[in-house]
């Protein structure tokens, strides 16, 4: 078996993975490398790039000559030595054009190509509008000259994205005021790989920017809440990315803006200090006391220190990742949130709001003012209905200007250790001071500020602080060009280097390289490396107007107007392999190699000498490291070499014959089964790996990654980073070389699918979903494999106006969560209510209805007008289960208008009356309880089947009516408010037994009452033996009686009442003696405890039980006995 076995791990004759890959365009066949010969994963036209930092992107002519001269010449003689450590400076990308820009003559035959005699201007960027004005008036320079103008008139801030990311500049002026700074009031924010091509642009400012916020709760605040502040690009401070991709704009006024990699805003701009209106004027900066003196922005987010030395720290979460909630609840107790939903007004349903978004027939907003922070046309909210929904900051303001004001000090600089990296596990802010010190703010909710008192170890005042990747050290540089290198606990000091040699002035920029040296840049003087024992290098950038240092975990990432560099320390199993006359294992393995390929005998001899010393895995395992760490793909390739020509031999030297480069521990070699060794397996991953950064760094992609880079963000992040730039047909080929997880191809799938979609605009409808269709279903083994990805393809089809390729994927759709988002964010609001009443879902059916009200919201200026067109089109449109899951939460609410609103709405008028009715008859105003009471009526009267209903409450207002009169005439306490007419007559009758004058009266009232609301002649008479025995007016009670021959209700209500009441005996006896019927004259004497009485009844009945009955109850001896005797007789 021949060691090509092996090599053919890494030089596989399969299609290119990465192919098919032009922005969004899905069609193209645009293969970043071939698969032919040995450039197994090189393309022809990829750059080549050796160790002393040659690289071919403009010159691909000269590539093999540069190879002969790198072959011929030692590895070692690239590197520059700092001290006893090696570094080499690696050219990425060459003769760079920033995002080049179409010429204003409209001619775009050489758009792409570099003209040396055109006034190409490097990284800084200008408007349309401010190039050509500048331009005009600066026509008479040359090219050079032209750059020196715009060098003393204009700053580029450039900002860079960790690992590898892409970069983003903007252009303000250095000054406020004069020609130049009106010239360029606006600007823009250009978001570009490392190889210069635009994957964004940001208009700043943006046309309209709201002061005012809605959590902004502070006095300030609320003054100018419904001001615009005017911005310039003067009012640019800082600018940076979190290791989240996102892109922070922080102004002077502390105003915060957001940005994705795709120029979509993440969060709504906010101010990260609060009080800032107290000293900011609406139009421009107003030049106060919290002014910005410096804003950081690090990995988690951003913090601030501004003029009276207040300090904030802002920190982007994301809620999807449980550990950022827990990390937000055990924050500190005066921190602030901002959301995404912090756009829209969070109202109740029913009430007045701002929103936006589309109509439930697809149409836009309302009129307004747009800009980047609305709703676009085709109603979708740049934030909400976006992926990164989900993000939220987390501001924590610090108790640093009381601290200042108390020790007589001032801050100079400001620097944030990243949370990774603190006991606590939150940031901690260090803060130069003017006495020469540090504080440390600790932002956990135990709080405090920490004087560390380093004035024996800092000599001037610190103004510039950087932390080094791993967080142990802290480069601080100082007033007096020293610059300073300390343990974070500052008990160790480990260099002071003074730089004023050189330079007295401030560093442009001071980074770290790795974690073992610092790097320094000065404008016009080049990049000054620094080591941790005082020896430094220095690296000339003559020319150069912009240049940005940007740290990596393993590197230092330069980027200047025409390329971008790598400084890095050459990885030391490297550096002891490739130093002239090694003669470590793995650099004997690499000449066997290389002698095996030029065909010495001798190789065999030299690979055997190393298997001897028992180091040949050891050699094979440095190769194949260094393989990965190296750029230059020849060298890539010479290492790999090397690997598989050492595994070929450990393949002869092992015992089992059936394994490529021996067995893995804990493998069996049954049925002659042929099983990769564990170093085997490593080589096919190692070759996976270097395949993958290989085709990120080409020119094409700009993703400059490192081995350890890739390692720490691992395949998935490079996957979403690769989306998020806009490449999903790459990062799906990536997904499925890498055999990822499945969720993850599922996410790439979905989003070349979108891709497709959104770009495919000359097929049908049918056919683009066919496509779309194809692209999600590829290598998935059952149809949930594709749960929501449906949805989010239908979702980009609609924003790209394929209505119909929309509605065909999402009836695909078998997520029943995803199906409704998608079709309320796309504006079919009553059909994402169907599906998810038929799931049964109330969550999912009150997130349609709170979505589709902000719509009708947002599409009318009269909120009352927009309420009726909400309530009108649920009733309408939406399924039964909408409108009565709105209903019940309407109820729920103080305010009625809505659930009646919404029943009228669905002629419901018997509960829409009845709501009304019952809510009026606990309010306290009679006023108020009476014009309710006229709504209801109103209310019933509209319906057919609310006759009875109607006419209940037309006599309830009039008894309120004759109640109130009766007040007046009689007094406030004739009667209580009360709903019941019975209880009015009863109330009257009470009534008179207290104005005993009046009671001939009052009577008379009842009977009025009575005669007018038509009430029952026996509950009328059953009222007024109640009121008068309660009462005790026995005489009307007498005279009732004795008012009827036969009166409406038997007479043994009338004995009862006096029998409950105590009444004497005689006035007992003449009632009962009016009852008619024997059986009730017996329980009325019972019930008084007559028992003669009672036992002579019972005689006349001739009814044994009944006197066995008082047998038991009476404890009188002679009515017992009498019972006994009764009983014996008739026994």
């Amino acid at each position: 078996m021949s060691s090509t076995m092996n090599a053919n791990a890494f030089n596989q004759q399969n299609k290119n993975p990465f192919d098919d890959e032009v922005q969004y365009d899905d069609d193209s066949d645009d293969s970043l490398f071939t698969d032919d010969g040995d450039s197994s994963y090189c393309d022809g036209n990829n750059s080549n790039h050796d160790n002393n930092g040659t690289s071919g992107k403009g010159g691909h002519g000269n590539a093999k000559g540069k190879q002969a001269i790198a072959a011929a010449a030692p590895v070692e003689s690239s590197w520059q030595f700092l001290g006893d450590l090696p570094y080499r400076r690696v050219s990425l990308y060459d003769d760079i054009t920033w995002g080049p820009e179409v010429p204003t003559d409209g001619n775009t035959d050489n758009h792409h190509n570099h003209n040396k005699n055109s006034k190409n201007n490097g990284l800084t960027s200008l408007p349309p509008e401010a190039q050509t004005n500048i331009r005009i008036k600066s026509s008479h320079l040359s090219p050079h000259e032209y750059a020196q103008f715009l060098s003393s008139t204009t700053r580029t801030i450039v900002a860079s994205c960790p690992n590898g990311g892409p970069i983003a500049t903007i252009t303000i002026p250095r000054s406020v005021g004069g020609g130049i700074s009106g010239a360029l009031s606006r600007t823009q924010i250009r978001i570009m790989t490392n190889a210069g091509q635009v994957l964004s642009t940001i208009d700043f400012p943006p046309d309209v920017v709201d002061s005012g916020q809605k959590n902004d709760t502070s006095a300030s605040g609320n003054a100018n809440a419904n001001q615009k502040r005017q911005y310039s690009a003067s009012d640019v401070l800082s600018m940076g990315f979190t290791s989240r991709c996102i892109l922070v704009l922080i102004l002077r006024d502390s105003y915060c803006l957001t940005f994705s990699l795709s120029g979509k805003p993440i969060l709504p701009p906010f101010y990260i200090l609060q009080q800032v209106g107290v000293s900011a004027g609406v139009s421009g900066m107003g030049g106060g006391e919290l002014e910005l003196l410096e804003a950081t922005v690090y990995e988690g987010g951003v913090a601030v220190l501004s003029a009276n030395m207040t300090c904030a720290l802002m920190e982007i979460l994301d809620g999807r990742e449980d550990g950022d909630e827990d990390y937000r609840n055990s924050a500190f107790v005066a921190t602030r949130i901002v959301r995404a939903y912090d756009y829209d007004d969070e109202a109740d349903i029913g009430s007045a709001g701002s929103g936006g978004g589309g109509g439930e027939d697809g149409s836009s907003p309302g009129a307004g003012s747009a800009n980047v922070f609305q709703r676009s046309d085709n109603g979708f909210h740049p934030i909400l209905d976006s992926n990164t929904a989900s993000y939220y900051a987390l501001i924590t303001p610090l108790p640093t200007s009381t601290h200042a004001k108390s020790n007589y000090i001032s801050y100079t600089s400001i620097a944030v250790l990243p949370r990774v990296h603190t006991q606590s596990r939150h940031p901690d802010l260090f803060l130069g001071t003017s006495e020469n010190s540090v504080i440390i703010c600790d932002t956990s909710t135990s709080g405090g500020i920490i004087d560390v008192s380093c004035q024996e170890r800092i000599t001037a005042p610190i103004i510039q602080m950087k932390f080094a990747p791993n967080g142990r050290f802290l480069a601080c540089f100082t007033k007096n060009s020293i610059m300073t290198v300390i343990s974070t606990n500052f008990e160790t000091k480990v260099l002071d280097f003074d730089t004023s040699d050189g330079s007295s002035d401030l560093p442009h920029n001071m980074e770290w390289c790795g974690e073992d040296s610092v790097v320094l840049h000065w404008k016009n003087l080049g990049v000054l490396m620094v080591g941790p024992y005082g020896d430094w290098l220095r690296f000339p950038y003559d020319g150069i107007q912009n240049l940005q240092l940007c740290a990596e975990i393993d590197c230092c990432r330069v980027i200047t107007d025409h390329s971008v560099e790598i400084l890095q320390r050459v990885p030391p199993a490297t550096s002891a392999m490739l130093r002239i006359g090694s003669i470590e294992p793995s650099a004997m393995l690499l000449d066997a190699s290389d002698a095996f390929q030029d065909g010495s005998p001798a190789s065999d001899e030299a690979a055997r000498a190393i298997t001897k010393t028992g180091l040949l895995m050891e050699a094979i395992e440095v190769c194949i490291d260094a393989a990965s760490k190296e750029f230059d793909i020849d060298m890539q390739k010479r290492l790999l070499r090397a690997a598989s020509y050492g595994m070929h031999f450990g393949y002869k030297g092992g015992s089992k014959s059936g394994s490529i480069g021996g067995l893995a521990d804990g493998m069996s070699d049954s049925n002659n089964g042929t099983r990769p060794s564990e170093m085997a397996m490593v080589f096919v991953e190692t070759a996976k790996k270097i395949r993958v950064l290989n085709a990120l760094r080409d020119p094409s992609v700009g993703v400059v990654l490192t081995r350890a880079q890739y390692d720490s963000i691992d395949a998935t992040g490079v996957v979403a980073r690769l989306i998020s730039m806009k490449r999903p047909a790459m990062a799906s080929s990536l997904c499925t070389y890498l055999q990822l997880d499945e969720a993850v191809r599922a996410y790439t799938r979905a989003a070349r699918a979108a891709a497709f979609v959104a770009t495919d605009m000359n097929n049908s409808d049918s056919e683009t979903a066919d496509a779309a269709i194809k692209i999600l279903n590829t290598d998935i083994k059952t149809s949930s494999m594709n749960r929501g990805g449906y949805a989010t393809v239908a979702l980009a089809a609609s924003k790209a106006g394929r209505q119909g390729v929309a509605n065909l994927l999402l009836t695909l759709e078998s997520s029943i969560s995803d199906k409704v988002l998608a079709l309320t964010a796309i504006g079919m609001h009553s059909d994402a209510a169907a599906v998810a009443a038929r799931a049964r879902d109330d969550d999912l059916i009150f997130h349609v209805l709170v979505e589709f009200e902000k719509v009708c919201i947002a599409k009318s200026a009269d909120a009352s007008n927009a309420q009726m067109a909400y309530l009108g089109t649920v009733v309408k449109k939406f399924p039964p289960e909408a409108r009565h899951l709105l209903s019940k939460y309407f109820v729920s609410m103080h305010d009625i208008k809505h659930v009646v609103n919404l029943q009228t709405k669905a002629q419901n008028y018997a509960v829409a009356g009845s709501i009304v009715a019952e809510r009026a008859l606990n309010l306290p105003r009679e006023q108020d309880r009476l014009s309710s009471l006229q709504e209801a009526s109103r209310i019933f009267g509209r319906g057919k089947e609310t006759i009875f209903q109607k006419a209940c409450t037309d006599e309830y207002l009039e008894l309120i009516l004759e109640q109130e009169r009766l007040r007046r005439a009689y007094g406030q306490d004739v009667t209580a408010k009360t709903s019941s007419v019975t209880d009015t007559i009863y109330n009257v009758l009470c009534y008179a037994a207290v104005k005993m004058r009046e009671a001939n009266k009052l009577l008379a009232e009842c009977e009025k009452l009575a005669k007018k609301f038509k009430v029952p002649e026996k509950r009328l008479w059953h009222t007024k033996i109640r009121a008068f025995s309660v009462t005790e007016q026995w005489g009307n009670m007498r005279y009732l009686a004795e008012s009827r021959a036969k009166p409406p209700i038997s007479f043994k209500y009338f004995a009862s009442a006096a029998i409950k009441r105590n009444r004497e005996v005689s006035d007992i006896l003449w009632y009962v003696g009016k009852v008619v019927d024997g059986e009730e004259r017996y329980d009325l004497y019972c019930e008084g405890k007559l028992w003669k009485r009672a036992f002579g009844e019972a005689k006349r009945l001739d009814d044994v039980r009944r006197v066995m009955h008082i047998r038991s109850v009476c404890n009188v001896p002679e009515i017992q006995r009498m019972c006994d005797d009764y009983t014996a007789a008739n026994s």
